[in-house]
């Protein structure tokens, strides 16, 4: 197990006939190296995404790709992982610049030998690993929250759109910038409707273009709003759509968290989609209405949901809907999982209702966006060295890492998941 540990993972991004001729310079370290390789910028960043990886080590030309933006789109993208450019002599000047960008180091094909691509890369990576450790510990890109609710229908979209307003208004407040919400929804159109945005482009075009994405292709496809919020649009909003491959969304959060302060996901209901979509959240919402087959599906939700990782204090319990006679039984379902809701919305429907008749779809008088409000100083003032405790621990004493991905339950796809307590978070 401990030479297994030293194996370094060595990702090379070129040609078929080029990566194939740079592993084999590698041939004799093979039990020092795991080599993968990728042909194009598409293709790495879909490998990227389904692996970890100790370096990168790519061409600047690729068939989708070519020069700074090849280098620009791995470093976006792949947060962390050092990059080494091996290029050909023409392009030593480009390979200089990439290192003045962020690249470790670049080497010349044909004057690079064996052994001094193998020191390389060693050195690479231990300078890495201790700069790591030398350095304080930071956030890794924005804060993103998502918001998940135990089904369909239970007021998720809703919660999402007035929760990003509510960031938007504080971080515009304090710090003139906008705030971003996600939308994953495949067949509808709600967050679209609730900020009035006309869409053009969606998550799919942003899933489908990876290896385009950039600064100014990324302002070219997400809609700004009144509300100080840019609304990346469900794919649904367009036309009913496939979900993209859920490691392509992951890479469009992780993209986009170099950008904005605060990003909010809406997640829609458990499955693979927000599984994977997971692993860039640092809090989640869950949203559930107090009825006996969503508060049924809550504990069972809660068991598939701790074993993303997230711990409890970074999982908020949100009622939705909420009438006077539903307070008994609120009470006895959090004293049977010992939890405590983040947030009470009260029923607003009647409400809600009217104001979307007359137009007003995110009114900042309605009670939801009131307790929006409230969550969002909530998430925005807790403390981050706070320590944490597992969720699976919390109901049965027991801790799991985030080290296998949880098996979503059979009716993952159509929805459930949620609960946790209403402290502070991560």
């Amino acid at each position: 197990m401990e030479k297994e540990s030293q194996v370094l993972q060595v990702l090379i991004v070129d040609s078929p006939d080029e990566a194939t001729a740079t592993s084999k310079m590698l041939a004799d370290e093979s039990q020092v190296f795991s080599i993968w390789r990728a042909g194009s910028l598409l293709e790495a960043l879909d490998v990227l995404a389904r692996r970890g990886f100790d370096i990168i080590v790519s061409e600047l030309n690729l068939p989708d790709s070519c020069g700074l933006d090849t280098f620009e789109a791995l470093r976006l993208h792949t947060r962390g992982i050092p990059i080494v450019i091996m290029t050909v002599a023409d392009n030593e000047q480009l390979a200089l610049s990439a290192v003045e960008r962020g690249a470790q180091d670049y080497l010349i094909k044909g004057k690079v030998t064996n052994s001094a691509l193998t020191r390389v890369i060693r050195y690479v990576v231990a300078r890495h690993k201790g700069s790591q450790r030398g350095a304080e510990t930071k956030q890794d890109g924005a804060r993103a929250v998502g918001v998940m609710g135990v089904k369909g229908g239970v007021g998720t979209t809703t919660v999402a759109a007035h929760l990003a307003a509510a960031f938007a208004a504080r971080v515009g407040e304090s710090a003139g910038e906008k705030v971003l919400l996600v939308d994953l929804e495949a067949s509808a159109s709600s967050s679209s409707v609730l900020f009035e945005t006309k869409p053009q482009f969606t998550l799919a075009d942003a899933a489908g273009n990876l290896h385009r994405l950039d600064r100014k292709y990324w302002s070219g496809i997400v809609a700004e709003t009144k509300a100080g919020v840019d609304l990346l649009n469900p794919p649904g909003s367009r036309s009913y759509n496939e979900m993209p491959a859920p490691e392509r969304v992951r890479h469009v959060v992780r993209f986009a968290r170099n950008f904005y302060p605060l990003v909010v996901v809406d997640l829609g209901v458990p499955g693979t989609q927000a599984l994977e979509v997971i692993q860039e959240i640092q809090d989640l919402v869950l949203v559930v209405t107090p009825n006996l087959m969503e508060m049924m599906e809550a504990r069972r939700a809660l068991q598939w949901l701790s074993q993303t990782g997230l711990a409890a204090d970074h999982i908020h319990l949100i009622w939705n809907r909420v009438t006077r006679h539903h307070t008994g039984a609120i009470r006895a379902f959090e004293k049977t999982l010992g939890l405590t809701a983040a947030r009470t919305i009260p029923d607003c429907a009647a409400e809600i209702e009217s104001n979307y008749c007359d137009g007003r779809f995110l009114d900042s008088r309605l009670p939801v966006r009131k307790e929006a409000e409230g969550l969002a100083v909530q998430l925005l003032g807790r403390d981050a060295a706070r320590e944490s405790r597992s969720l699976l621990a919390l109901l049965f004493h027991v801790g799991r890492g985030r080290d296998k991905a949880p098996t979503p339950p059979a009716n993952a796809d159509r929805g459930f998941t949620t609960s946790s307590t209403g402290g502070s978070h991560k």
